[in-house]
């Protein structure tokens, strides 16, 4: 929340927030400065990853706090690591040589209810 150029600032998210927008911001300053060499530089923004991660949020929020952050996302669920994998794969791959300097959400929509 309030980390990047899709959302607006979220006050308690502060450090963070700050690092996460300080990436995107070197993401187009690498992308503009190697693209010459055809090399590419994107950043993918995630939403909600179902991963063992999550065990300390669910315990200290209640799961039905947090699955009401979920499902108040565009596609309503979870991402799982291998949908997340495939556009990062993606990106790595020749199909996407020119693409550079994105920031790509990859949150089912969650960008969008901000």
């Amino acid at each position: 929340p309030g980390c990047n150029n899709t959302c607006s600032p979220f006050l308690n998210y502060m450090n963070p927030g700050t690092a996460k927008a300080s990436v995107e911001y070197l993401v187009r300053h690498y992308a503009k400065q190697l693209a010459p060499r055809r090399i590419t530089c994107n950043t993918i923004i995630p939403g909600y990853i179902k991963t063992e991660a999550w065990g300390p949020v669910l315990e200290d929020m209640g799961a039905d706090k947090v699955e009401g952050l979920v499902s108040s996302s565009g596609m309503k669920r979870w991402s799982s690591p291998r949908e997340v994998g495939g556009v990062v794969a993606f990106l790595c791959s020749e199909k996407a040589a020119f693409i550079t300097g994105v920031s790509l959400p990859v949150d089912g929509g969650l960008h969008l209810t901000k």
